[in-house]
């Protein structure tokens, strides 16, 4: 491993630039379930260094201890001697130097991929199987406190012959073996997942943006053509309502695996900037095509996390941030990430079907959820919202309902003129041009600014328990 590291940080070195730290990750041992990440830095440190995993992910509202499956974790002098790395005494997850006269020039450690996905829920686990790797990059990349605003170099080591996609530059034509790919900063390789494998395999269709179509399905290959007809379909509807696309390419990841103990995978999202991930068991794989209206029947969820690329990752409010954190946060405002963007796939789509979800969520929970005002239910589903999905489904309806009552009313009062399409795209562009949150003060006053319609009257409404 000594030896190893030390021909892993020479070759890093070579490709650095002024001011970029460099990751990389490796996996060449099929017998074994941990891949190595090493971290670079642009200059040596010369004082005690601190290594952070992230304990929250945008869209989990959720504690997820990636920090638990960090294995042989390790820095390094010029020398390639070795320095000790504590773990906080608090369980806190980050570790740090001890040694304040040594000048550390990276760090390496493994994460142990079977060891997480044993521990975690199908959609917070990076997964390994024969042939095939898929990573949740904020699961398995930490920082360096002090470095994460640097831009980032990162390289893939595999086998071979091994296709490698990332959705940081999503192709077709996958590179083999290797890739190399820059990114703005720590956060924005955070936010990216890693597929490689020769049981991956990858489509790009054409849109607004090229789409891309990277699927893996542990029995047999997945029948994709209709998920990229839902893909440019929803690309088509957002930027319809949102006026833009905010990125140039657009990823749909669908990982459908065998769980490693005998049971059901429910099926789940996970919404990224410019790409979301699928997840499930392999029950419920698409072996051929679909007629339209089960294509569109079953578009909503896909339609729901890529519109997440607007609403809440580029417009946003409260405690919520975009990027990976130490520390969950609560939020007050759950209700706006997940039922404003649910009412969206109702509003294009036409389901009746969602709204009649949407109101059993609402009036058929337990009465112990009703009678919590939806502030306080945001902020108990903050880190329970999928681990008691009573809280999710019922934040995110109640949401939808006050969306689809707004929608009723502003076009009730400017005869069809004006709707929540006018309110969803004032707030987006708001957020595009003052560059922050907006906080649950403005949010009220925003939104009547939007259309020139007082809505104050339905906001208040819904923030009350349900009778």
């Amino acid at each position: 491993m000594k030896q190893f590291a030390l021909l892993l940080f020479i070759s890093i070195a070579s490709l650095k630039t002024s001011g970029q730290i460099n990751y990389s990750v490796t996996y060449k041992d099929s017998l074994s379930s941990n891949v190595t990440v090493t971290i670079h830095f642009a200059s040596e440190k010369k004082r005690p260094i601190a290594f952070i995993m992230p304990r929250s992910i945008p869209g989990a509202y959720s504690i997820i201890k990636y920090d638990h499956f960090v294995e042989n974790l390790q820095a390094f002098t010029n020398d390639n001697e070795k320095i000790r790395l504590l773990k906080d005494i608090n369980d806190a997850p980050r570790w740090r130097s001890t040694d304040s006269g040594k000048s550390i020039i990276g760090i390496e450690y493994e994460i142990n991929l079977k060891k997480m996905e044993e521990a975690l829920a199908p959609s917070d686990a990076s997964i390994i199987r024969s042939n095939f790797i898929g990573i949740l990059n904020y699961s398995i990349f930490g920082w360096i406190e002090g470095t994460d605003q640097e831009p980032v170099h990162c390289m893939i080591r595999t086998f071979e012959q091994w296709p490698i996609f990332t959705t940081i530059q999503p192709t077709r034509q996958m590179s083999k073996g290797s890739i190399e790919f820059i990114t703005d900063n720590y956060y924005a390789l955070a936010d990216a997942q890693i597929f490689m494998g020769p049981q991956l395999r990858v489509k790009e269709f054409k849109g607004i943006v090229p789409l891309f179509i990277a699927s893996y399905c542990q029995t047999s290959d997945e029948f994709v053509d209709d998920y990229g007809k839902q893909g440019i379909m929803s690309l088509e509807i957002l930027n319809n309502y949102f006026g833009e696309l905010p990125f140039k390419k657009y990823s749909i990841l669908l990982r459908k695996a065998l769980p490693l103990e005998p049971g059901a995978v429910p099926p789940f999202g996970m919404e990224h900037l410019q790409s979301s991930t699928f997840f499930g068991d392999t029950s419920g794989f698409r072996e051929q095509a679909m007629n339209y209206e089960d294509v569109i029947k079953t578009m909503p969820t896909y339609l729901h996390h890529m519109g997440h690329a607007f609403l809440p990752l580029r417009c946003y409010g409260d405690s919520y941030l975009p990027y990976v954190k130490e520390i969950p946060p609560i939020i007050n405002n759950i209700w706006f990430n997940e039922g404003f963007m649910w009412f969206i796939p109702y509003d294009e789509l036409k389901l009746e079907s969602l709204l009649r979800r949407f109101q059993a969520n609402t009036y058929g929970a337990e009465q112990q959820i009703k009678k919590m005002s939806l502030e306080k239910l945001s902020q108990e589903a903050s880190l329970m919202y999928s681990a008691d999905f009573r809280l999710g489904k019922a934040v995110f309806s109640r949401g939808a309902m006050m969306a689809i009552e707004m929608n009723n009313y502003l076009k009730e009062k400017t005869t069809g003129k004006k709707s929540m399409k006018d309110v969803l795209r004032y707030l987006y562009n708001w957020s595009k041009d003052k560059k922050r949150p907006f906080t649950m003060e403005e949010f009220p006053v925003l939104i009547t600014e939007a259309t020139g319609i007082d809505l104050g009257a339905i906001y208040n409404k819904w923030q009350l328990p349900i009778e």
